[in-house]
């Protein structure tokens, strides 16, 4: 590519879907002068889904920013757990359902979770009146 030449840093917690030559600090990244910062960043292994903040030169700016020459990104990580807006997050699980509660227990999140079935056996078919049709 012949676009502006970048500086790209990332977070730490990022470092799972970063390449082991961009996680040391800030590493040269050129782009095609057209694409969106949020391209970028995807390009170089890291999901929007997983990024908390694009900082360029000490500003944060949305995905949608077209990087120019020269200009210095920080790739931030989503924060952990994600803040929920409204009320606090609850889940009603079933009972096939024991390991996910558990683990959404440890993450501190309200999951309610009854292991046995219900103790009343399902009703019988009934039976319709001969010469009712559907």
């Amino acid at each position: 590519m012949n676009g502006p030449e970048i500086l790209v840093s990332f977070d730490p917690a990022l470092g799972t879907f970063v390449p082991q030559e961009r996680r040391g600090g800030p590493t040269k990244a050129v782009t095609d002068g057209a694409s969106t910062l949020g391209h970028v960043v995807e390009s170089l292994g890291v999901p929007l889904t997983e990024v908390g903040a694009l900082v360029v030169d000490g500003r944060e700016v949305a995905a949608g920013h077209v990087p120019a020459q020269g200009e210095t990104i920080s790739v931030r990580a989503v924060s952990r757990p994600q803040p929920v807006p409204g009320a606090p997050l609850r889940f009603l699980l079933d009972v096939h359902l024991g390991t996910l509660a558990r683990r959404l227990r440890l993450l501190g999140v309200d999951a309610a979770y009854e292991p046995r079935t219900s103790a009343t056996p399902p009703s019988p078919p009934t039976r319709r009146p001969s010469g009712a049709s559907c």
